[in-house]
C-alpha cells in the first residue's frame, strides 16, 4: 500500500485467514487496481474473441462455409481442423498470444491481493506482504488458492450472504 491509503482506508481492519499464517484484509469490496487489472483481462478475453470470430468469418468466406463451420474447426470440433490449423497457422499463432490463460489471470490477481491486502505471521507479529510476487503466489497449495478465491468473490460482492454462511459454517 502507499503511504497515503491510510488516508481512506481507516478504520479497524478486519482480516480472512486464509491459512494458520497468512490472511487477507477485507474492505467489503475490491480495491480499485484490483478492480482495474480484472477489467484489463476482460478486455483481453473480448479482443480475442473479436478476433476468433474475425477469423472465422475470413475463413467461412474463403472456403465458402457457414461462419459457425469455420468458427467450430477454429475450437477443434472439426475433421478439417489439420488442414485449417496448418493454412492458418500464423494467424492462429497470433490469437493465441492473445489470450493469457485463465490460470495466468488468477496468478496476477491473487499476487495483488496479497500485495494490497496480505499478512503473513512471522514469529509472533503480522507483516505485510507488499512484495509478494507471482513466484510466492506459485508456491501456495491448492486449498490456500480456493480459500483466495472465495475470499475474492466475497469481497466482489458475487457471493450472497447465504452462500457466506454456508462456507462458514462447520459441516
Amino acid at each position: 500500500m502507499s503511504k497515503y491509503s491510510e488516508f481512506f482506508l481507516l478504520g479497524n481492519a478486519e482480516y480472512e485467514e486464509i491459512g494458520e499464517k497468512l490472511r487477507l484484509r477485507k474492505y467489503g469490496s475490491w480495491l480499485a487496481e484490483e478492480a482495474w487489472i480484472r477489467e484489463g483481462q476482460n478486455k483481453k478475453r473480448a479482443e480475442f474473441t473479436l478476433r476468433t470470430i474475425q477469423l472465422a468469418r475470413q475463413i467461412a468466406q474463403e472456403k465458402n462455409i457457414d461462419e459457425m463451420e469455420a468458427f467450430s474447426m477454429l475450437q477443434g470440433g472439426s475433421s478439417q481442423q489439420n488442414e485449417i490449423f496448418t493454412e492458418y497457422s500464423e494467424q492462429i499463432t497470433k490469437l493465441l498470444a492473445l489470450s493469457p490463460s485463465n490460470r495466468e489471470q488468477f496468478e496476477d490477481l491473487v499476487t495483488l491481493f496479497f500485495k494490497n491486502r496480505g499478512e503473513v505471521l512471522v514469529g509472533k507479529k503480522w507483516q505485510a506482504t507488499d512484495e509478494w510476487t507471482t513466484e510466492d503466489t506459485q508456491k501456495l497449495p491448492q486449498f490456500l488458492l480456493e480459500k483466495v478465491e472465495l475470499f475474492m468473490a466475497k469481497e466482489d460482492g458475487s457471493i450472497t450472504d447465504e452462500e457466506k454462511e454456508e462456507e462458514e459454517s462447520p459441516k
